[in-house]
């Protein structure tokens, strides 16, 4: 399998790492901008490597999972990565997993669907958050499913959020539910 993580690292650091962290946390909004030109310069490299890595559901929502990571890290938003709870594992709680138990209204799950077997434990995640529109599902392929907040990776309709603004969706969710987790500003 293509090091997905490799090409994304290499083409951050060819913008600038400290760049980017500097741009966005004066203005978040900027890390849409980020996102769209990684996500572009990326599934480039991936594609000159192998024909078929636009077509791999897997590939782009690996590189999308490894990319949202990042982002989260350098605007400094509160966050807890594949967590394991019982036997499922969430792959993104915002800000935590002690806020979503207390009070899932001001909680997040993002859950990256990669494959099928991933679609079909999200009707799981309920048990975790009764709030389906703070359960927010990330995907390269478009789901028959309406009642959670669907973004995709590659969006041209008026039903998906796009991948690129969910950063700033995120910061939003956050400013709206109150938080006041500490934020390290590098």
């Amino acid at each position: 399998m293509i090091e997905v993580k490799d090409i994304l690292y290499s083409t951050i650091e060819g913008i600038g790492k400290e760049k980017i962290r500097s741009d966005v946390s004066s203005n978040i909004e900027l890390s849409q901008k980020y996102i769209d030109i990684i996500m572009c310069e990326c599934i480039s490299k991936l594609a000159q490597i192998d024909s078929n890595a636009n077509n791999n559901e897997e590939i782009i929502a690996t590189l999308s999972e490894a990319l949202l990571h990042f982002m989260l890290t350098v605007c400094t938003l509160p966050s807890e990565r594949k967590i394991h709870v019982d036997r499922l594992t969430l792959d993104v709680v915002i800000p935590n997993l002690q806020t979503l138990k207390r009070k899932p209204v001001r909680s997040i799950i993002v859950q990256i669907i990669k494959d099928k077997k991933d679609f079909h434990r999200i009707s799981q995640l309920e048990l975790l958050q009764p709030n389906y529109k703070n359960i927010w599902l990330l995907c390269v392929k478009p789901l028959s499913v309406k009642k959670y907040t669907i973004y995709g990776v590659f969006t041209n309709t008026d039903i998906y959020n796009s991948y690129s603004k969910m950063i700033i969706d995120i910061n939003d969710f956050l400013e709206e539910a109150g938080d006041k987790s500490f934020r390290f500003i590098h």
